[in-house]
Formats: structure tokens, sequence, C-alpha cells
């Protein structure tokens, strides 16, 4: 009996050890340039690189700093800018601060609270990155002026440069 009790229990803490099913890739990435298996079918999205969120965020937060230098240190020579304001996308010349200083002449200081930051990639890829980050700003213009928003903002990272970057915005108004 007592060696049915030990069976029993091993039994059980082996039940317990067995591998679980967990999802690590999803959905379908499908994108102008086709990325797809061999099969033809699309690739899966898995959380991206903590690499590309740390150089991701270091441009969130140069931008917050109106650190124009640093954000062109971190971008590609060309970004591809969508802004929330207006339709369609801008190729920025990033490899100098002029676009960067002309957005950011008239602000005085910006607040931004993150609520959360998610990279995501494509399967197989080692050098590429979305980072997804919802956030709030505020900015004081120098004029006293605020202008605020909530955002969701998408900054693409490739081979350790911003290569991207896509905004939706939603406005929203602050009481004093």
């Amino acid at each position: 009996m007592k060696e049915f009790k030990v069976l029993l229990m091993l039994s059980i803490i082996l039940m317990g050890c067995e591998n679980q099913n967990v999802q690590n890739s999803g959905g379908i990435w499908h994108l102008k340039d086709g990325i797809f298996n061999a099969d033809g079918t699309s690739k899966k999205a898995i959380i991206g690189s903590e690499k590309d969120v740390e150089i991701a965020m270091e441009l969130f937060d140069a931008y917050t700093n109106l650190d124009s230098q640093r954000m062109v240190e971190l971008s590609a020579d060309i970004v591809k800018f969508h802004p929330a304001e207006i339709a369609g996308m801008i190729e920025v010349d990033a490899s100098n601060t002029a676009f960067i200083d002309q957005i950011q002449s008239t602000f005085e200081s910006i607040d931004r609270t993150v609520s959360n930051i998610t990279p995501v990639a494509v399967e197989g890829s080692d050098n590429y990155t979305v980072v997804g980050i919802l956030y709030t700003q505020v900015i004081t213009h120098k004029d006293g002026s605020i202008s605020s928003g909530s955002y969701f903002e998408r900054i693409h990272v490739e081979n350790e440069k911003v290569v991207r970057i896509v905004q939706w915005m939603r406005p929203f108004s602050i009481d004093f």
C-alpha cells in the first residue's frame, strides 16, 4: 500500500510537469513587400527585441526632452513619418535636426504619460521591430497656450535605427 501511495504521488508530480503548450506567435503579418513562408502562408507576429524597445524609447524620450540631436543619432537618414494631425506620409531628412527643430520651435515643454509599450516583430526577423506606444501628451507652447492629445504611436526600428513613425491621435481637454 505504501508503494502504491508513492507511485501515485510520483504520477501526480510527473503529470504536473507536462510541457504546457504556450503560444508564442500569432496573427497574420502582411506587408506590401510580402513576407511569407516558403509555402505561401503569412509569417506570424512575435514579441519584438528588447534592444529595439530601448532605441524606440530613447527616441521617444529625446522628443519629450526637446533633444533633436539625439533623435538624429537614433534615426536612419530618411524617416517615413505619418503624423497624426494630417493625412499621408512625409519622408523626413533625419540626417540633421532641421525638421525636428521646426516642429518643436514653438514648444516650451512636453509632458507625456505612457500607458503601455508593446514590441512586435515578424517571425524570423532579427533586425526589425515595431514598437507600439500608447500615451497622453501635453505641450506647453512658448506663448503660454497648451495643446494635448491621447496618442498611439508605432515606431519602426530596423537595424538599430528608427525608419518609420506612425501616429494616431484622439484629442482631449485638460481642465486646469
